[in-house]
């Protein structure tokens, strides 16, 4: 198998970003805010990211759980603003992609060395079965 290259956020995609309500009520002057990755995630990290944004290993009174989802090669804050980001976001986007690289890294890994060890146990039995199967004569 071969080896897992961590994903990078690239930037943020300026011509998706939303234009915030400014109606007036609470939460308009927020707005989503899309992430360019450096490449389309396996879909289990895709799923992980999210779920390491909901309970980072640091973060501000600021956060919000809640506000993010992977689609595509894009990661989305939903409800936040380009200051929140700066102040806030960006320190927390960087640990949760650290973490959610290195957890999904450990997966591979540890899907891998199952793989290896049920390909030496098949072997084994295989040489086993030969060996045995050898030995019984019908003449």
């Amino acid at each position: 198998m071969p080896d897992f290259e961590p994903i990078k956020i690239t930037g943020i995609i300026e011509e998706e970003v939303s234009r915030p309500r400014n109606d007036g009520t609470r939460g308009s002057a927020l707005y989503n805010v899309p992430f360019q990755l450096s490449r389309f995630p396996p879909s289990e990290w895709a799923d992980l990211f999210p779920r390491e944004w909901d309970h980072p290993p640091q973060f501000s009174t600021m956060h919000r759980p809640g506000i993010c989802r992977v689609e595509n090669n894009t990661i989305w804050l939903k409800g936040t603003t380009l200051e929140e980001v700066a102040d806030v976001h960006r320190e927390t986007l960087l640990l949760v992609l650290e973490e959610t690289n290195k957890k999904y890294a450990a997966i591979l890994s540890k899907r891998s060395a199952e793989q290896e060890k049920r390909r030496i146990q098949q072997a084994a039995h295989e040489a086993h079965v030969s060996e045995v199967a050898k030995k019984i004569k019908f003449d």
